[in-house]
């Protein structure tokens, strides 16, 4: 029984048309019926959709306060469900339920699945209804702050302490920075919802009036990284959280990171972990693009945080994103952030009404204290409001709760060997930044800096007044509007290290200028140290094939508090080791769907090359210098994917061939493009996953060009083997996996008809093009492709599109390419998603590019989608914005000017043009330039002939331009044939190889007869 199919059926649908839950606008017997639906359901037949819209209605009509989870929405539903299932096991249901549905999820450093369930229900209108006037005075607060990200209010107590204690949590926060944005942007995203309930229409109507009446502000950034310490249940866990924004502009970027931003591409790492990606966008604004799903949960290790981007090949190091670290060893102060959430605040003094001090048991207090365990230690916990003096033998601290307190930075000095420590490192001076709570950079003058040696005896001295800094441990005590914070640093001054000798089993490095610092290095079970004097030699113990990631030391001076430290491995040499150091041999084949936390090693001083091709398509080749002695693969990825789209993506023999070389030294890898492999049994009906070692989520999606609907089916599991789906008509279905920690099914074609007759796929794929063409957009065929859009996205089940033959035709001529972009476009709520994430991916999966479409097929798909839509004349100008959007997302506006009949200043391909081309190339890469290049009528006073070397560079753009002008050619690069595929995939590898060259040969043919 599904409540689900009844409610579409309800609304005139045949499958879930991708609006948010509650735009379905349940009455209370809805939801009634919802309810008993799930509380009597039996074992196993529960629709996954219905406990999906119960945790979204239960978040709209039953949420009344406190941190939302499982075990209160699982046991709201009281009757016989109990008996089958528990809060996790319904949890999982729901989670399936919302993968079906094609849930957006919530994505910031990790999927937050269960927050993304709730908001599905839209605003959680009864907690509001009860407490209109604190939610009415928080809302406004937040928009008086237009917000960036939640982060930008959240550590405001005059802000946060509008709302009642019981909504003070991550999802109300959430839910109310959505609000606040949707009318800051003058967007109509909750308006329905808003205008339902009376109390809602009257704070909606007084938050938008509030909204036309402020000026819009420049927001100083800063970065907002925070630590939370969590207590569920006597389990205490810490998990760092990124408060980084969806998009910056060039300024913002450059103040979060402290480097000048020049490049389009920016990859963000913490500890080798690849965070984000930092992506320009067409308004040369950043985008921030998630990648590690992980929890960064706390080690118990308090060195700082190690951050850095790779650009171009280049590592940069970013030293003070992370200013602060919990510690096991010193007394922290931790504000009050949730219920049993809290969070570690830097210095003494908390803005908060409640605080709370985390110390070692050695410090006591006559305040009252709980003792719980933090990474496997005994930990004293103090909580109070007010003030709190804590001792241990002869030193003691005070910390403050609901003053005025204040954050800082002191500027790294690091030196390039040391990866991390567990205090900020200096070389002789302190520079410090200041900011109050509103995040505004306070003056010097504004407060005050003392400093002393961390030795017994040593005394304060205003810091202004010293003319040298003694080495080691420096105590730092900061003063302002009377209240005191204190920090350390450790003063290095000349002190280095540099690598002698370095081999992947053996290395030699030498102490530079310590000056009475003494330094160790500690050994572990996979290598053994010997010490010289300044040198200490370090070798590889025989039989070890696991290279240390980093190296663990510590600076000393005489009794004073250590520096510890992780320094760079000097085990350097030509390999690929996993995220534990081990070294991955050539014959493991590696995956294209799991390559984090894998790491490329080289040798410094030794030129190190990276040869990147397909096994099958070994015609076009990637090659670059590797800069860095240790890299992450995953920097590579976009050139790897790229690779792997040369040959079929279903296709069980392609592969992504890597090749190292130094010197005479070579080193092969092969990449897969999925983790998982599928075995059919057809005579009872069954698929497993082939030598699997882990279990994944198996849907089927039905194959029949006669059906609309092509929802994906979960796959019962029963023991080692799952069950297709029995259906009289569908007897065709491609399966699919979710993506579980970076594990996934090449997706697979299975067919339990044994009467369907054999069709050669170049004509299959034809026939679907000719069908796509001749059929009018309410053909099952349109609604089919719309629907396998959706499957195939980075916010569906991010598949190839090239899974499915519809979307292999798009190739079949230039017309049909200009009714698929036009349609699945204005089909899309996501716009950005769609032009920035699932077109470039559809391209490079596909081997073709939408803006080689002529002028006359956009023309004529407008005019197709404008009579079928009913649209009117200004509605025009909206969806040429779409493909105008589209050709900036490539660099290629000017081209789309060109094509808009636009005079544009042209730079002339000539001889001194395509010289500098080549010279800027490279011999390395001109050798291995692919010679299959499309055919064009005339060379348009190009000198082709004279650059014979480069004529695929010169040739491909010309190919493209006379494909828009729609020029008459025996040789079109449109088609469905093998071999005008490798065409076009040679024409996108001239564009990847030299875009500047490939756009202005195109608008120098544009604007030549």
């Amino acid at each position: 029984m599904s409540f689900f199919n009844t409610l579409l059926s309800k609304n005139d649908l045949s499958s879930h048309d991708g609006r948010p839950l509650w735009r379905y606008f349940l009455t209370e017997q809805d939801f009634e019926e919802l309810r008993k639906t799930l509380s009597y359901a039996k074992p196993h037949f529960i629709d996954a959709r219905d406990a999906a819209l119960y945790y979204a209605e239960w978040w709209k009509r039953n949420y009344d306060g406190g941190s939302p989870n499982k075990e209160s929405v699982f046991s709201s539903i009281g009757g016989n469900i109990k008996y089958y299932y528990n809060c996790n096991e319904f949890y999982k249901i729901a989670k399936k339920g919302g993968q079906l549905l094609g849930f957006k999820w919530i994505v910031k450093q990790n999927t937050l699945r269960f927050k993304t369930l709730l908001l599905q229900g839209g605003l959680p209108l009864t907690h509001i209804s009860a407490n209109q006037g604190g939610y009415l005075n928080f809302l406004l607060a937040v928009l008086e702050e237009q917000p960036e990200t939640i982060e930008d209010f959240i550590f405001q107590p005059d802000i946060i302490n509008l709302l009642p204690k019981s909504s003070q949590n991550d999802t109300i926060y959430e839910n109310c920075f959505e609000i606040v944005r949707s009318i800051l942007n003058k967007e109509s995203v909750y308006d329905e919802l808003l205008e339902s309930d009376t109390t809602l229409k009257s704070i909606s109507g007084k938050l938008k009036i509030r909204a036309n009446q402020i000026e819009s502000f420049r927001r100083e950034s800063k970065p907002k990284n925070y630590w939370l310490m969590s207590m569920d249940e006597g389990q205490i866990n810490i998990r760092l959280k990124l408060g980084l924004a969806p998009i910056y502009t060039k300024n913002a970027l450059s103040n979060i990171l402290g480097i000048e931003i020049h490049n389009s591409v920016y990859q963000f790492y913490l500890n080798d972990k690849l965070i984000c990606v930092f992506k320009k966008l067409y308004s040369g604004n950043y985008k921030t693009e998630w990648f590690n799903q992980e929890t960064h949960n706390w080690d118990g290790d308090d060195s700082l945080t190690n951050a850095y981007v790779i650009v171009e090949g280049n590592k940069v190091d970013i030293p003070d994103f992370i200013q602060i670290a919990p510690s096991l060893n010193e007394p922290t102060l931790w504000s009050y952030y949730s219920e049993n959430e809290w969070r570690l605040i830097k210095g003494n003094g908390s803005a908060d009404k409640s605080a709370a001090v985390l110390t070692p048991l050695s410090w006591i207090s006559d305040a009252e204290s709980q003792i719980i365990t933090i990474c496997d230690r005994d930990m004293r916990l103090m909580k109070f409001e007010g003030e709190l003096e804590i001792t241990e033998n002869v030193e003691s601290r005070k910390y403050l709760s609901g003053v005025e307190s204040f954050d800082w930075i002191i500027e790294s000095k690091k030196p390039r060997w040391m990866i991390k420590s567990n205090m900020p490192v200096i070389r002789g001076g302190i520079k410090m930044f200041l900011y109050d709570t509103s995040n505004n950079l306070v003056p010097s003058s504004k407060y005050e800096v003392w400093v002393k040696p961390h030795r017994t005896g040593a005394y304060w001295e205003e810091y202004s007044t010293l003319s040298n800094l003694p080495l080691g441990c420096i105590n730092i005590k900061i003063v302002r509007n009377g209240v005191t914070a204190y920090d350390r640093v450790y003063n290095i001054k000349s002190l280095n290290i540099d690598f002698v000798e370095t081999a992947i089993d053996k290395a030699k490095i030498e102490v530079k200028e310590s000056a009475g610092i003494s330094v160790k290095l500690y050994e572990t079970p996979d290598f053994t140290i010997d010490i010289n004097n300044n040198f200490y030699k370090l070798a590889i113990k025989p039989g070890t094939s696991k290279i240390p990631t980093t190296i663990k030391g510590a600076l000393g001076l005489g009794t004073q508090r250590k520096l510890h430290f992780h320094m760079e491995s000097p085990f350097q040499g030509m390999a690929i080791v996993d995220k534990e150091g081990n070294i991955i041999d050539e014959s493991t084949v590696l995956s294209l769907k799991n390559l984090y936390g894998l790491r490329l090693l080289t040798t410094p001083g030794k030129e190190s090359i990276l040869t990147l091709s397909n096994k099958i398509n070994t015609d076009v080749k990637i090659s670059k210098y590797i800069i860095p002695a240790f890299q992450p693969l995953i920097s590579f990825k976009d050139e790897i994917v790229r690779l792997f789209y040369l040959s079929d993506a279903m296709d069980y023999n392609n592969r992504v061939c890597l090749q190292i070389k130094e010197g005479g030294i070579l080193k092969k890898y092969e990449i897969s493009g999925f983790s998982h492999s599928l075995e059919i049994n057809k005579i009872d009906g069954t698929v497993a996953l082939k030598d699997a070692a882990n279990d994944l989520e198996l849907f089927a999606v039905p194959m029949n060009d006669k059906i609309v609907d092509v929802t994906p089916i979960p796959l019962e599991k029963e023991v080692n083997h799952y069950k297709l789906p029995i259906n009289e008509v569908i007897k065709q279905w491609i399966i699919i996996s979710s993506k579980e920690d970076g594990n996934q099914l090449m997706p697979r074609f299975v067919s339990i008809n044994p009467d369907v007759e054999y069709i050669i796929p170049e004509e299959r794929i034809k026939a679907y093009g000719k069908k796509l063409l001749e059929s009018s957009f309410d053909a099952p065929i349109w609604n089919q492709l719309l629907a396998l859009y959706t499957i195939c996205s980075k916010d569906g089940y991010d598949i190839p599109f090239s899974t499915f033959d519809q979307f292999r035709a798009l190739v079949f001529n230039s017309k049909v390419a200009a009714k698929a972009f036009l349609f699945i476009s204005v089909n899309q709520r996501d716009q950005d998603t769609l032009i920035q994430t699932d077109i470039p991916e559809m391209e490079k999966d596909l081997g073709f590019c939408f803006h080689w479409i002529s002028n006359a097929d956009w023309e004529n798909a407008l005019n197709e989608i404008f009579d079928f839509y009913k649209l009117k004349a200004e509605n025009m100008h909206n969806i040429i914005s779409v493909i105008s959007n589209y050709m900036q997302e490539f660099g290629l506006e000017s081209v789309f000017k060109a094509m808009m009949g636009e005079n544009s200043q042209v730079t002339q391909v000539n001889h001194m043009r395509i010289t500098d081309l080549r010279a800027k190339l490279g011999p390395r890469v001109l050798e291995e330039l692919p010679n299959y290049k499309p055919r064009v009528t005339k060379e348009y006073n190009i000198p082709v002939q004279a650059h014979r070397q480069v004529s695929l560079l010169v040739k491909s753009p010309i190919a493209v331009a006379e494909s828009i002008k729609n020029v008459p050619t025996q040789y079109p690069i449109w088609g469905i044939d093998p071999f005008l595929n490798t065409i076009r995939r040679n024409i996108q590898y001239s564009q990847y190889l030299s875009p500047e060259f490939y756009k202005d040969t195109i608008l120098h043919v544009l604007n030549t007869n």
